[in-house]
């Protein structure tokens, strides 16, 4: 697939260039994803745990598909390390059944939401 082809695939799915403002409710569902699982663990109920933690990595792997990695960006790669990193800390999360590690990632997700939403706003001068 050609950078071209990628970058129609994301207009075609956003009706133009991707924004924030799809992320904002992706982050939002990382966030429930995680709550969820973390739910589960303490109710002993493993396939719930395992159900959530599969919804938030697919999710995170749709997030990184619009995510405009072509020649000379920067945004791109890095947001591609932050979600390997996070989907990183789901596999811990479900291989241990851990708590924690959830709390981590909803933690850390949390502050990119923050983040890029403040950057988002500082940039648009509100």
């Amino acid at each position: 697939m050609t950078i071209e082809m990628m970058s129609g695939y994301r207009a075609t799915m956003f009706d133009g260039d991707a924004s924030i403002d799809w992320l904002r409710h992706g982050w939002r569902a990382l966030r429930f994803y995680a709550r969820k699982a973390k739910d589960a663990i303490n109710s002993g109920d493993l396939m719930m745990k395992a159900a959530m933690i599969e919804r938030a990595n697919r999710l995170l792997n749709v997030m990184s598909v619009i995510l405009d990695t072509s020649e000379g960006t920067t945004l791109g790669p890095s947001m591609m390390q932050i979600y390997s990193g996070l989907s990183g800390v789901l596999l811990r999360a479900n291989v241990m059944g851990s708590t924690e590690a959830l709390d981590d990632f909803e933690r850390a997700v949390e502050t990119l939401a923050n983040e890029m939403l403040g950057m988002a706003e500082w940039a648009g001068g509100k």
